[in-house]
């Protein structure tokens, strides 16, 4: 049997929970929990936040990415790994079989936005409960609207930033209204016994809690 590795913690962070990020995408969920990290972070958690080992995003390979981390590491009992995933390109029956795993094993969690994480962005600068039926269509399918390649909801997100690249954007910018955005995703979660959003909606305002210690 391996012997795991004890995973070393920041001076000043010995005894801190460790909460573990890794996300289907490369760049954009990175930059936002770093931010997080930085200044939102409750002063007994520590946010290690994984990069992504391939070009392959596939829910799978987020979970395999984790369970990697769980099988080198010793992990203390209130220590988490999240997924964090979405919604819009993946099929139900593998979202499932990945939630099913995360369920089974007490350190995992799983975290989905539906469509995508830019909803969660969004929700720094709009209530999308307000928004017209017409405007709620165009974020549930969340199509293409520009010759660049841009979705309905990055060209929001540029909107309401000014300026934003899924790879190169000011995350620091979003830091005051986190707590906003926790709010108004979990007015969004009508039915919290779900494993993921089936309406617009997104799930990482839990993994928020955890960091900020609410409701510990």
């Amino acid at each position: 049997m391996r012997v795991r590795k004890s995973f070393e913690r920041p001076e000043g962070k010995k005894t801190a929970r460790l909460i573990v990020i890794a996300s289907e995408g490369k760049e954009t969920e990175k930059i936002y929990f770093n931010a997080v990290k930085n200044s939102k972070c409750a002063g007994n958690v520590h946010i290690e936040v994984l990069e992504r080992e391939s070009t392959d995003s596939s829910p799978d390979k987020v979970y395999a990415q984790l369970k990697k981390f769980q099988e080198t590491y010793q992990l203390d009992d209130d220590d988490e790994l999240w997924m964090v995933i979405d919604k819009d390109r993946w099929k139900t029956q593998t979202l499932a079989e990945i939630a099913r795993l995360c369920n089974q094993n007490r350190f995992l969690h799983f975290s989905m936005s539906n469509p995508c994480f830019e909803l969660w962005l969004l929700l720094h600068f709009e209530d999308v409960s307000l928004m017209s039926e017409d405007e709620m269509l165009a974020l549930r399918e969340n199509k293409r609207v520009s010759r660049r390649g841009d979705t309905w909801l990055k060209s929001r997100v540029r909107r309401a930033m000014g300026s934003y690249q899924e790879s190169s954007y000011d995350a620091s910018r979003l830091m005051p209204h986190v707590s906003i955005a926790r709010n108004r995703a979990e007015t969004l979660d009508i039915n919290k016994t779900e494993r993921w959003p089936s309406a617009i909606g997104t799930h990482v305002y839990r993994i928020i809690d955890s960091i900020t210690n609410v409701n510990r």
